[in-house]
């Protein structure tokens, strides 16, 4: 049986999709730092809070799991050191 190869994804491609789509997750993951900084300073208006609420709603839904909750603080609070007001523990 004969492929054919055009239909095939290059190994280029392929390594480029694998080394992407962590990145791309890595840097919406590490994007909540500044985020919630902003808001901290209240750079962000009403309508942008829901915008970004609604973003990082996956992050949110994330931290119910205990170990991520405390990254998620430690990141936020200690490493971005946001006012603990917001603290998504509580």
């Amino acid at each position: 049986m004969n492929i054919d190869e055009s239909i095939l994804p290059s190994s280029r491609r392929i390594k480029f999709i694998t080394v992407s789509i962590p990145c791309v997750l890595a840097v919406y993951v590490l994007s909540i730092g500044p985020m919630a900084k902003l808001d901290d300073l209240g750079f962000l208006g009403e309508s942008a809070n829901r915008t970004v609420s609604a973003l990082y709603s996956p992050l949110a839904w994330f931290s119910t799991v205990p170990a991520a909750e405390k990254l998620l603080n430690w990141y936020i609070f200690d490493v971005w050191q946001c006012d603990r007001m917001g603290d998504i523990s509580h």
